[in-house]
C-alpha cells in the first residue's frame, strides 16, 4: 500500500456527448509517477467502482475504444476523447502520456468527430 504522501487525488469523468445523459464521475486515487492509463486499470479493478473500459494496444500507445460499454463508432465518427478540466481543453496525448497531479480532472467524452480533430483520433 502507498504512503499517504505518495498518491494523488484526482477526478475521472465519463460523458456521452452523442447520446447525451448524465456524467459519471469518479474520484480516485493514482500513485505518484503512475500515468492515467494505470490508474484506469486500477479504477476499473475496485470493488464496485462500475467503471470498465476497453483498449488497443498501437504505435502511439492505448486506444480507448471502449468506456462502460459505450463502443467506438466508426461508421458514424464518433470516438472517445480526452479532455483536461473541462470540455473546452482536448488533451494533446493519449492516457499513457498523462501522470495524474494532486486535483486534476480528466474527462473522457464520447464525441461525434468530424472536422479538425478527425484525424487525431480515427486508428
Amino acid at each position: 500500500m502507498a504512503t499517504e504522501d505518495a498518491v494523488v487525488l484526482f477526478t475521472l469523468e465519463v460523458v456521452d456527448l452523442v447520446h447525451g445523459g448524465a456524467p459519471v464521475t469518479y474520484n480516485d486515487v493514482a500513485v505518484k509517477g503512475e500515468n492515467l492509463y494505470h490508474a484506469m486499470c486500477q479504477l476499473e479493478a475496485k470493488p464496485g467502482s462500475n467503471f470498465t473500459f476497453q483498449s488497443l494496444l498501437t504505435s502511439y500507445g492505448h486506444y480507448i475504444t471502449v468506456i462502460n460499454g459505450l463502443s467506438k463508432d466508426d461508421a458514424n465518427d464518433n470516438y472517445w476523447t480526452i479532455r483536461i478540466g473541462n470540455l473546452d481543453h482536448w488533451a494533446p496525448v493519449g492516457v499513457d502520456e498523462f501522470y495524474p497531479k494532486q486535483g486534476d480532472k480528466y474527462i473522457f467524452a464520447f464525441t461525434h468527430i468530424k472536422g479538425e480533430h478527425a484525424n487525431t483520433v480515427k486508428m
